[in-house]
């Protein structure tokens, strides 16, 4: 019984912060500290609700990769928001444009949850653990 209210608060103050707005890293690698590996620099720490994002529990990553004639430059954007259909940053959800010698290639990814889209994998909700936790204790 002990274990089940202890669960039980842990999951409501997961909601509450949850619900006082979702914070993200906001950075690009333009300015040379976004770009991966990337280590969560506080300083690039964003509430969501504040900086003019459309705050829906989401941040994201962007990854772009451009060749032409030799020369190659890859840029990386984390944001708030954007919900994308894929939510991995893997080699095969790479969108692949470009014609002759002039290529690129993009990663559109996102996630839920406060910090998540500091990796280069990007993590689990706290919600989905939460509700994956409550699924077993009841």
């Amino acid at each position: 019984m002990r274990v089940l209210i202890v669960a039980a608060v842990l999951c409501g103050m997961l909601a509450v912060s949850y619900a006082a707005g979702t914070k993200c890293y906001v950075c690009s690698s333009v300015d040379g500290e976004c770009a991966d590996e990337y280590t969560g620099d506080s300083s690039h720490e964003q509430d969501c609700s504040e900086v003019g994002y459309t705050d829906d529990g989401s941040c994201s990553k962007l990854k772009a990769t451009a060749k032409a004639g030799g020369a190659k430059a890859s840029t990386v954007t984390r944001s708030c928001g954007e919900l994308y259909d894929n939510t991995k940053c893997e080699q095969k959800d790479r969108v692949k444009t470009g014609s002759g010698s002039a290529k690129a290639e993009t990663w559109s990814c996102s996630c839920e949850g406060d910090l998540c889209n500091g990796g280069s994998q990007l993590t689990y909700s706290a919600a989905l653990v939460c509700a994956f936790i409550m699924k077993f204790l009841f």
